[in-house]
């Protein structure tokens, strides 16, 4: 089986994030969305399982993606779940030098792991978390940036803090 990791914090999952996945589902049999528990020092706001559940609402019509949370090192995971393969996302020349690096440490801990990126649609290139949680805050329109079957579960989530 041709399997693939695409990890992150997801703090949300937004439709960059989706756009990626759905892309990605359609290149490898099975898509794990790897959700980091414990992501070297960024402030995640909502908890694992809350990020995993807005994650699993996201794609659930992708039959051949499916959502864990991991702790960490990313490689270990990845070999965990007898994937071969890293996916990201690049939105601008900023982000592919900063994966650049990452996928030499990647391949320096497991030389057998691929990295795949798949830059992002212009339409989804200027969305992030943090203009998701900058919304959220103002009580702005979610539409256009996260999945619309998860946008009520992201808003009653980050109410809660």
């Amino acid at each position: 089986m041709n399997r693939a990791v695409f990890a992150g914090t997801f703090n949300p999952f937004t439709l960059g994030h989706y756009d990626i996945v759905d892309r990605a589902s359609k290149l490898f049999d099975e898509v794990i969305i790897g959700v980091a528990d414990d992501s070297s020092g960024k402030d995640n706001l909502l908890s694992a399982v809350d990020r995993v559940d807005i994650a699993k609402i996201s794609v659930s019509e992708l039959k051949n993606v499916r959502v864990k949370s991991f702790c960490g090192f990313l490689v270990d995971f990845v070999k965990k779940e007898g994937a071969g393969v890293i996916v990201r996302g690049l939105r601008s020349a900023t982000d592919a030098e900063y994966e650049k690096g990452l996928c030499a440490v990647y391949k320096s801990q497991n030389s057998e792991i691929e990295c795949v990126y798949l830059f992002s649609e212009p339409k989804y290139g200027h969305i992030s978390g943090t203009i998701v949680r900058q919304l959220i805050r103002f009580d702005g329109s979610l539409d256009g940036y996260v999945c619309p079957t998860a946008s009520e579960k992201i808003r009653n989530c980050y109410r809660k803090l």
